[in-house]
């Protein structure tokens, strides 16, 4: 994938963009892997689908989510920094909330009035034009709550499908490379759960699901989309977890992994009783979920 940054196409769309301080934001994007290789054992993903999209750097995308737990904002920031380091990131976040945390204010998150017509239309305007400029892209859990992994009641509010309505009809023809314009949006489901398997901190889990566009997609209804869009995280809910239920650590990539171990005294026990035997000792308490890091803690 070949990804360039935001390029604003008038100072009306420049003023209407969430704001995005890059010192604080690089700031806590370090932070941020910090904190989450202290509290999970790895965050590791499925990324087969994802690899099949040919997203190019004029395309801007929606990744939508299920809302698994307070850790989300957080595991999104981590994957859009990791797997589309060129893409700008933004995010709505509800406004009660956005009052409690205005820090994010400064990072790409920008607030949403849930349940009122005017929430709906803001999130529709705003969301508009950070997709219309390349390089962008917007995070969100359409659930609009917390929900079980297994729960799948929960309708998808109906934003997300008016907004893909609304881009698809806009990018119905085809727009070419070199035109300076946003060529497609993507629509990239991705399912997450934190789950507890050999070691004494949890794993972070993701597969992302089938991806679609607004090129191929542009003659849908409303409620094709929001049929559709349902269908891609539903049917990645499901899958991630028959890998869950089966501890299939071959179906991921760990992107970040920390320390192992159980509880440091008896790991040191462990340590001193290995090399006094002349034997090699592995902290880990298996093997799932270990080989293959491309950023363990050495």
């Amino acid at each position: 994938m070949v990804h360039r940054g935001v390029k604003v196409k008038s100072p009306d769309q420049q003023a209407d963009l969430p704001r995005i301080q890059q010192p604080l934001m690089r700031g806590f994007r370090k932070f941020n892997r910090i904190f989450l290789r202290k509290h999970f054992h790895t965050v590791a993903a499925n990324l087969e689908l994802l690899q099949s999209a040919e997203i190019a750097a004029q395309d801007s995308l929606v990744v939508y989510a299920n809302h698994a737990s307070w850790w989300d904002p957080l595991m999104a920031l981590y994957m859009a920094d990791r797997l589309f380091p060129d893409f700008k990131m933004f995010a709505p976040i509800d406004a009660d909330a956005f009052e409690k945390y205005r820090m994010f204010g400064r990072m790409g998150f920008f607030p949403v009035a849930r349940d009122s017509l005017k929430g709906a239309k803001d999130f529709l305007r705003v969301s508009r034009n950070i997709l219309s400029q390349s390089g962008t892209s917007i995070w969100i859990t359409p659930e609009g709550r917390f929900s079980d992994v297994r729960d799948h009641s929960a309708a998808l509010m109906p934003g997300m499908a008016h907004l893909a309505l609304q881009l698809s009809s806009k990018h119905a023809g085809q727009v070419p490379a070199d035109s300076g314009q946003v060529s497609r949006v993507w629509f990239l489901p991705a399912a997450i759960e934190y789950v507890f398997w050999e070691e004494r901190l949890p794993e972070a889990l993701v597969r992302f699901g089938k991806p679609m566009h607004t090129q191929e997609t542009s003659t849908l209804s409303k409620d094709t989309w929001q049929e559709r869009l349902t269908q891609g995280l539903r049917e990645a809910q499901r899958e991630l977890a028959e890998h869950v239920v089966a501890r299939d650590s071959t179906a991921f990539e760990v992107l970040l992994q920390s320390k192992s171990g159980t509880f440091f005294v008896y790991d040191w026990w462990r340590i001193v009783r290995s090399r006094m035997l002349g034997k090699k000792m592995e902290v880990d308490h298996s093997a799932l979920l270990r080989e293959g890091s491309s950023e363990k803690v050495s």
